[in-house]
C-alpha cells in the first residue's frame, strides 16, 4: 500500500509541473490546483515548498497565485504508465498502426518508444506491432510528412507543389502549416493551413503533396483550439466559414443497434422510434463528405433533410440500380 502511494504521489508531482510547464504564464490558485490534483490544499502547499526547495519547480506567490518564475525551466522525470493507462496509449498504437497506410519510420519508432515504457505486460504485444510496421515505404511520402511535422512544431512555412483531385496540373503554393489532422475515415492525413495562394485557409491531403520543401520563413501561432473546433463541425476535415448544414436522417430496424452503439459525429442525437428505427440529426460544415459513408448503408439509411442531399443520394441509388440491371 506504501508502494501504491508513493506511486500516487509521483504522479501527482508530474501533473503539477505538467501543469505550469504547459502555461508558463499563468497563474493558480491553491485551491485550483487541490482540485486538478485531487487532494487537499494543504498537500498542495507541502508538495509546492518541497518541489521549490529541491528546484524541480521553480514558483513564486504573487497575489494568492502560483506562477512559474521568469525564465525557468522544468525538467520532467520519465512518464510513468498504470495499467490502465498503458491499455489506453495500446490502443492509441494500434489506431495508429492501422491508420497509417504508409508505414513510416516515425511512426514505426514512436510505437517502439511507447513499447519500451508501458508494463511488460503490454510491451511485448506493442513491440510486435512495430514488427508489424517494417517494410518498403514510399520515399516521396516519407519526405513529405517530415517536412510537414517540422513545419508544423517549429512554425515555419513550407513551399508545397500539390495536385488536387480536380486541378489538371500541379501547383505552388506558401503554407503555413497550423495543424496536421488524420482523418476519421479513408484512412489519411491532412493539414490546416494558410496557403498563398489564395491567401486562405485551406486543407491538403498528404497524399497528394508532390513536392515540400521547409522554408527559413516564420509564422505567428494561431488558436488551434479555433481550428479544432471547425474540424469537430465537419464530417472529416471540409471547413466552411458558412453555417452548419442541418441534417436528418431515418435508420432502418435491421442497422439500428449499430448506429446507436457508435459515436459518429460531435453533433448528433439519436431518436429511437418505436418500430425500432433510428432517426439521427446531425450539423455538419459540408455534406460533400458525408454522402459516401449514407450511400455506404444501402436502403436501410434514408435521407430526410436537407432536400438537396435527398436528391443526391436518390440519385446515385438510382443510378447504381441501372448498373446493376445491365446484363454481364
Amino acid at each position: 500500500m506504501v508502494f501504491a502511494d508513493a506511486l500516487t504521489k509521483a504522479g501527482r508531482l508530474v501533473e503539477m509541473q505538467r501543469m505550469f510547464a504547459t502555461r508558463p504564464n499563468r497563474g493558480f490558485r491553491t485551491a485550483e490546483i487541490a482540485e486538478r490534483l485531487g487532494i487537499a490544499p494543504r498537500t498542495v502547499r507541502k508538495y509546492i515548498t518541497e518541489m521549490s526547495a529541491s528546484g524541480r519547480l521553480p514558483v513564486i506567490l504573487e497575489k494568492k497565485k502560483w506562477y512559474l518564475t521568469p525564465e525557468a525551466r522544468i525538467e520532467i522525470p520519465p512518464v510513468r504508465f498504470a495499467l490502465e493507462e498503458a491499455a489506453a496509449m495500446y490502443l492509441a498504437a494500434r489506431l495508429l498502426c492501422r491508420h497509417v497506410d504508409e508505414p513510416t519510420e516515425a511512426v514505426r519508432s514512436s510505437v517502439a518508444k511507447l513499447a519500451s515504457v508501458v508494463p511488460s505486460d503490454l510491451g511485448g504485444v506493442m513491440k510486435q506491432l512495430t514488427n508489424r510496421l517494417k517494410g518498403k515505404t514510399g520515399d516521396q511520402f516519407v519526405k513529405v510528412f517530415q517536412v510537414l511535422a517540422y513545419g508544423w512544431a517549429l512554425r515555419r512555412e513550407v513551399d508545397l507543389l500539390y495536385r488536387a483531385l480536380n486541378w489538371p496540373e500541379p501547383r505552388r503554393c506558401r503554407l503555413r502549416p497550423y495543424l496536421l489532422e488524420p482523418s476519421v475515415r479513408g484512412f489519411s492525413l491532412y493539414v490546416l493551413g494558410h496557403a498563398e495562394p489564395p491567401g486562405e485557409l485551406r486543407v491538403f491531403k498528404l497524399e497528394r503533396m508532390i513536392e515540400a520543401t521547409l522554408t527559413n520563413e516564420t509564422f505567428k501561432p494561431v488558436n488551434t483550439e479555433e481550428l479544432l473546433e471547425r474540424v469537430d463541425k465537419s464530417w472529416v476535415v471540409w471547413m466552411t466559414d458558412q453555417e452548419s448544414v442541418p441534417v436528418r436522417l431515418h435508420f432502418a430496424p435491421v442497422v439500428a443497434r449499430q448506429v446507436c452503439e457508435a459515436r459518429w459525429h460531435a453533433s448528433q442525437a439519436l431518436e429511437e422510434r418505436p418500430d425500432g428505427s433510428v432517426e439521427m440529426r446531425l450539423a455538419v460544415a459540408s455534406t460533400i463528405e458525408l454522402v459516401p459513408w449514407i450511400l455506404g448503408w444501402g436502403e436501410a439509411c434514408e435521407v430526410l433533410e436537407p432536400a438537396d442531399l435527398r436528391r443526391q443520394v436518390a440519385a446515385e441509388h438510382a443510378a447504381a440500380a441501372k448498373r446493376y440491371e445491365k446484363k454481364v
